[in-house]
């Protein structure tokens, strides 16, 4: 099973004015940087093989994953038009590694380490992680019946909304086809720039998404400053484990 990790991204919410500018997922989170526990974290659930996208200061951000990886166990894909696109489109590029189920993860966020083991369970469907709660605008919001996602993307209004999808997912080889259809479809309508959870929006009345839930364990993703502090204090002692 590969690891896909999309971090093209400048992530301009968060590094704006004079701030430093290092790629956002090497963020340090009380001694560890976002890329790293993620790494780790797949690593010590038995996931050795990682596809990771890059763009925005691919040299050190590379530099950075050969620190924890062997370059055996890592193919990176250039998101060369980064600046332009979004997710949607970085997901198209690793496509070719998608044909086996695999585990998603947008590379700035962080999760306790109990909600990957979560998306181990014995199932043949796609899981996505949610947590529930009440969302606003930003979030990528989803809506459930009965065991199933029936939408997900942010233009959902907020009190239909189940809650948030985290951007931490497993995706399973029988939807292969249909997942690449649907992002083909984004790309030849012009949907470069897009979330991919618009593709997976596409999927949903033609195949099964179940929700798995945080149940309270802690998750963030780090768009703004205010963000990075959070994580910080939401996850102090939580990621001794993985330095």
């Amino acid at each position: 099973m590969n690891a896909i990790i999309l971090a093209a991204g400048r992530g301009m919410r968060l590094n704006s004015g004079d701030r430093a500018t290092i790629p956002k997922c090497m963020e340090d989170i009380n001694g560890i940087s976002i890329m790293h526990y993620q790494i780790k974290n797949c690593l010590k659930c038995g996931i050795e093989r990682f596809v990771i996208v890059v763009g925005y200061r691919k040299d050190v951000l590379i530099e950075h994953v050969y620190e924890v990886l062997k370059p055996e166990q890592v193919m990176f894909i250039e998101n060369e038009r980064y600046a332009e696109t979004n997710t949607l489109y970085s997901l198209w590029l690793t496509r070719e590694f998608m044909s086996e189920s695999f585990i998603y993860f947008n590379a700035d966020v962080l999760f306790h380490p109990d909600l990957l083991e979560k998306l181990f369970v014995e199932s043949s469907d796609s899981l996505l992680l949610i947590e529930k709660k009440p969302v606003g605008e930003e979030e990528v919001k989803v809506v459930c019946q009965e065991g199933k996602i029936t939408r997900i993307n942010k233009q959902i209004n907020p009190v239909d909304a189940e809650g948030e999808f985290i951007g931490v997912g497993k995706f399973a080889d029988k939807d292969y086809t249909i997942f690449v259809e649907s992002m083909a479809k984004g790309v030849e309508l012009g949907q470069d720039n897009n979330y991919f959870e618009w593709a997976v929006d596409l999927m949903c009345p033609q195949t099964k998404l179940v929700p798995v839930y945080t149940d309270g364990l802690p998750c963030i993703e780090i768009d703004f400053p205010d963000d990075l502090k959070k994580a910080r204090e939401m996850f102090v002692g939580i990621l001794e484990y993985f330095k």
